[in-house]
């Protein structure tokens, strides 16, 4: 039987991601019944996963996205808000010929809501062996390290007698911003962004971290270390020569805007991932319904997916196909339909990012580096300056 002909006859939705693209294809046509046309969007859009499932089951989602972040095998069953009593399945694996792709199905389960990794259930300390990267187990009310996986281990060797506790890998200055974090995850389900924490060998790690609440509850949170990364070389900076009180970001970034044909919209995406969020600036008709300096989480963001891959710039070809939240709570409907991104790094890492937007999908093709290329230095100094202004 030809594949074509099975997965017609599925009963499911059949689904592949590729992870660098941040990109959904769906393998045939299936619809959960309460959800109609809506049904992929439970897998690309995390706002509309926290709005249609039952709450209780959320965490066990937020965890099945850190086995796909780390290409592994999971599953997860949950319910639906408007249907308690019913359970759908949602299983992945990597694809064995390219592990840029993740494959995948959501289906009826049989079974309540559970959490599933290489077909044992349990919840996030079962989920930490799974993965290669450091992930621990905190409890904010104990302050105390209650697991880890072989990588902590390794990370996190010399720790007091006493035991694994929070000051071991926190001390100090360092301990509160990690259990601010903590607690924004409990309190809105995840928190994403840059902690600095102390290694076994006391040198200090600027880490990428992905906090989320474990389905126990009681204020026990699943905290993965997604990379510690080299940083890379800063972004080239031309002298800014506007006199001090005749700079305008807005009026810089229209000029910008104003030598890109073929382009409806430009936005300067400030990264503040220490404080786990992003403010934008956006110009362009496409951008005018946007606050000016809105703030967004770091989670799903653009700048996640660059120091996640390394990337040296990011398209997204159709927004609509997209499983990053920024662009279901953003470009979406702002009507953004692809879009193309520069990073800019500086001697603390990813700083700012520049997206060019077009209301037509794939309006940005394999040329858009060479393409865009004399934007990188007037936009670092640009944004020099601003910063300059606003110490």
């Amino acid at each position: 039987m030809e594949f074509s002909s099975w997965a017609a006859g599925f009963p499911g939705l059949l689904w592949e991601i590729e992870h660098q693209r941040s990109r959904l294809r769906l393998l045939n046509r299936w619809e959960l019944p309460l959800l109609g046309a809506e049904t992929p969007r439970i897998i690309k859009d995390a706002s509309y996963r926290n709005e249609m499932v039952l709450d209780p089951d959320q965490p066990l989602l937020v965890e099945f996205w850190d086995m796909l972040t780390a290409r592994q095998p999971a599953a997860v069953s949950f319910r639906l808000k408007a249907d308690p009593f019913q359970s759908w399945l949602l299983q992945g694996w990597p694809d064995p010929a390219d592990p840029e792709k993740y494959l995948g199905m959501l289906k009826e389960a049989v079974l309540p809501a559970a959490f599933i990794v290489n077909g044992a259930a349990g919840t996030c300390q079962l989920a930490l062996g799974q993965a290669q990267y450091p992930v621990l187990v905190l409890s904010l009310e104990q302050r105390e390290i209650v697991a880890c996986n072989k990588a902590a281990e390794d990370l996190f060797t010399d720790v007091s007698e006493a035991g694994f506790l929070l000051r071991d890998i926190a001390p100090g200055a360092l301990e509160e911003p990690l259990l601010e974090a903590a607690r924004a995850a409990v309190a809105s389900r995840v928190w994403a962004g840059t902690l600095l924490l102390r290694g076994g060998n006391g040198a200090i790690l600027s880490s990428k971290v992905r906090i989320s609440p474990c389905a126990s509850g009681g204020g026990i949170v699943r905290i993965a270390l997604l990379s510690i990364p080299e940083l890379p070389s800063p972004s080239p900076a031309a002298p800014f020569v506007r006199e001090e009180g005749a700079f305008s970001l807005r009026g810089e970034l229209e000029s910008l805007l104003a030598s890109c044909e073929g382009v409806d919209g430009l936005m300067f995406s400030d990264i503040q991932s220490a404080r786990g969020r992003v403010e934008v600036y956006g110009v362009g008709g496409i951008f005018s319904s946007i606050a000016w300096g809105d703030a967004h989480a770091y989670e799903g963001t653009i700048a996640q997916d660059i120091e996640r891959f390394g990337l040296d710039s990011l398209t997204v070809e159709d927004t609509l196909d997209s499983i990053k939240s920024i662009d279901w709570a953003m470009f979406i409907p702002c009507g953004v339909r692809s879009y193309y991104a520069i990073p800019f790094f500086g001697a603390s890492g990813l700083h700012a990012v520049l997206i060019l937007a077009s209301a037509k999908s794939g309006a940005f093709g394999p040329g858009s580096d060479a393409r865009f290329r004399f934007l990188r230095e007037p936009f670092a100094g640009v944004i020099e300056h601003w910063r300059r202004l606003k110490k």
